[in-house]
């Protein structure tokens, strides 16, 4: 990476173009990555030790190969396929493949798919994703307390929650709320957070946020009001920085520009406000107006973010021009959401963003994918809670 100051970097392509990483607190991660090979494109799994200083590769079932083969796109995201790992042993390939033109020439829906590995992915399991009625796609998957949970479509319109040991392959369906799918807008994205006891899940496109549910202590699902449903109901994941702190940045008037008329008359439309709660998400409050690059408006909506890696850390993404071209940011708040400093610079040849998600494995352990051309993209890893940022998988 070569520095522009002490704390931005810019980022430059390699061979290997990441698609999905996860990594461990202890610095072991996995990573699902595009290179060139024999066949012209093929996809690969990525292991590290040593937070992405190192990789090895590991061989990916031939069945799989030849499924992400038939799906593999020159352009990001390549493939529509995820990775998830709880520990060093469990670990979930998910998402969906596209089976392509029936034998008439019509269209087939995409399909869901699902792989587990219980050996730190040296082997891979398929599961039966469409018989356990998923349909389409797998969302999320996460897990929590020694269980694995998977998000998908349940049917045309709705979606539903499954559960597993995370050292088996027993998957049920968990009754839910009902979570239902936007009437357009964007693909649909679902999210599962959990921190200690609790945990929370949301579904919701660029349109709105179309479904929310929150665990309780007894174990089960109920109806809970997503962080910026208030303000106009934008897709917007808060991350939680405790059992009963949760974090989040909300865009005022979310996709309509509408917000109740009780809405206090500092949140103007289109800005952005960290909202925060203390009580497990029953409630969230508007804490600090969001401010960077001298706005508070346009900030890019990344997997993964707003991310809060320690107390009072805050990072959020936005693209900013610069004469005829224009760079996207990762900005840091150290104090809250009250002040932001750039800590990292990608150049972008358009107004959308090249920074496509962003995790944190621990306070200190983060990553992302960032695309460096349509056809290619790089990870980077953080060590110091996102102030500064490295290449990796090189």
């Amino acid at each position: 990476m070569v520095a522009t100051s002490p704390s931005v970097g810019s980022i430059t392509s390699t061979k290997s173009s990441p698609v999905s990483v996860s990594f461990l607190a202890s610095g072991e991660g996995w990573a699902l990555a595009k290179q060139p090979c024999q066949a012209g494109l093929c996809v690969n799994l990525e292991r590290t030790s040593n937070e992405g200083r190192s990789w090895t590769s590991l061989p990916l079932p031939v069945v799989l190969q030849h499924l992400t083969s038939e799906n593999i796109s020159d352009y990001f995201p390549f493939v529509s396929l995820n990775l998830y790992f709880a520990n060093a042993k469990d670990g979930w390939l998910y998402g969906s493949v596209q089976p392509g033109l029936s034998s008439t020439g019509t269209y087939v829906t995409p399909v869901a798919e699902l792989w587990s590995t219980h050996d730190g992915g040296a082997t891979w399991s398929s599961l039966p994703a469409r018989s356990l009625g998923m349909k389409f796609n797998v969302l999320a998957v996460s897990a929590h307390q020694g269980e694995v949970y998977a998000m998908a479509w349940r049917a045309s319109q709705t979606f539903g929650l499954w559960r597993s040991p995370a050292g088996s392959n027993s998957w049920q369906r968990v009754a839910t709320p009902t979570l239902y799918a936007a009437a357009g807008g964007t693909a649909m994205q679902g999210a599962l957070i959990f921190k200690g006891a609790n945990g929370w899940l949301m579904v919701g496109n660029d349109r709105a946020t179309t479904g929310s549910a929150r665990l309780t202590s007894s174990g089960r699902w109920v109806k809970w009001t997503a962080p910026c449903t208030s303000v106009g109901s934008a897709f917007a994941v808060p991350v939680a920085t405790s059992a009963t702190t949760l974090i989040d940045v909300c865009t005022i008037g979310g996709y309509g520009a509408d917000v109740a008329p009780t809405t206090p008359h500092y949140l103007k439309l289109g800005s952005n406000w960290v909202f925060a709660s203390q009580n497990a998400g029953l409630t969230f409050k508007p804490t600090s107006r969001v401010v960077v690059d001298h706005s508070s408006q346009w900030l890019s909506p990344v997997p993964g973010l707003p991310a809060s890696p320690a107390p009072g850390v805050i990072l959020v993404a936005k693209v900013v021009p610069q004469d005829q071209k224009s760079s996207d940011h990762l900005y840091l708040s150290s104090n809250e959401g009250r002040t932001w400093t750039s800590v990292l610079a990608t150049p972008t040849s358009a107004m959308s963003g090249t920074i496509q998600s962003v995790t944190f494995a621990s306070p200190r352990l983060g990553a992302a994918i960032v695309q460096t051309s349509p056809t290619s993209s790089k990870l980077i890893v953080s060590s110091n809670e996102g102030r500064t940022w490295r290449d990796s998988l090189k």
